[in-house]
């Protein structure tokens, strides 16, 4: 399975999982513990710390550009996308909205000073007045990236991160079981996680660890019970070389959310609806914007993988 392929599977589950509580439904998780949604965005940085990290490796001195070539097209097309036809549904007036969604489209093109609520739009939702509750996501791998090029891909200093950020979530887990509650132990429950899979994604690529497949489907089948420390063994260990005609990862990623606060308005929320709903935004976000901005990217001689 390439890399493109499992992206695009990772942003599936996210929109499988957020169709739910979307809905005014309970979540659905494995074995009543882990969510599918944060299993598909655990495979992401995965993958992301282990691609970037050969990005880097490459062209060092490019290697911020593209990664912001790879994440800031796509998103900024996005939140103007999404504020544009969220204007035709708003309840507030037309001076407030527009004021505010000016900002709505900086501050999480910025990144670091996200919003997620528009005036007068999914008042009456199930999880009301959320525009898009994944650009946090972004925002944590893009510091990530940062990281990465501050410590210059070195081996020990990965590995030291990988295991401070191990040691962060799992003290968080098993001595805060309500982490989600509060501010400061939420970013550090996500923030020691996360990071562990990135780090840990990327330290497989420093050492070029050659993980069988029988490991990383055992590892994958191990998951249910030894939860995300076995996740980036499973996810290096079943990828294998190729690409997908067009790369829709991203785009459904970027997309869903707004589109399934809509769909639950309307009180027409299930998968189905919300992966047909959301695909032909995906196609044109990766036809019309990420695939032009990639052709931006100064090359390297042994080329960039799309990693985002």
């Amino acid at each position: 399975m390439n890399f493109d392929l499992m992206r695009l599977i990772a942003a599936l589950l996210v929109v499988v999982s957020h169709t739910f509580p979307l809905s005014g439904q309970p979540p659905l998780t494995i074995r009543g513990v882990e969510d599918l949604g944060a299993l598909g965005v655990s495979i992401f940085f995965v993958i992301s710390g282990y691609l970037v990290t050969a990005s880097y490796e490459r062209d060092p001195k490019s290697y911020l550009l593209k990664r912001i070539l790879r994440i800031e097209p796509g998103l900024i097309v996005s939140l103007v996308v999404t504020v544009i036809l969220l204007s035709f549904v708003t309840t507030a007036a037309a001076s407030e909205y527009w004021r505010e969604a000016g900002l709505y489209v900086l501050r999480n093109a910025l990144l670091y000073p996200a919003t997620y609520d528009l005036p007068g739009v999914f008042q009456d939702a199930p999880m009301a007045g959320v525009v898009n509750g994944v650009l946090w996501t972004l925002r944590l791998e893009f510091t990530f990236y940062l990281v990465l090029m501050l410590v210059r891909a070195n081996l020990k200093a990965v590995l030291a991160l990988a295991a401070a950020c191990a040691a962060l979530w799992l003290a968080l887990a098993f001595t805060t079981p309500g982490w989600a509650d509060e501010r400061v132990t939420r970013i550090g429950f996500l923030v020691g996680r996360n990071g562990f899979l990135f780090f840990a994604g990327a330290a497989l690529w420093l050492t070029r660890a050659k993980i069988p497949m029988w490991l990383g489907g055992l590892s994958a089948v191990a998951f249910p019970f030894a939860g995300p420390l076995v996740l980036p063994a499973a996810v290096i260990g079943l990828s294998r070389p190729g690409r997908l005609p067009a790369d829709l990862s991203y785009g459904v990623y970027i997309y869903a959310f707004p589109i399934q606060q809509q769909l639950a308005i309307a009180g027409k929320l299930n998968v189905v609806t919300a992966i047909l709903a959301v695909l032909p935004f995906a196609a044109a976000s990766w036809f019309l914007v990420e695939k032009p901005a990639m052709r931006l990217k100064p090359r390297d001689a042994a080329g960039d993988g799309r990693a985002w």
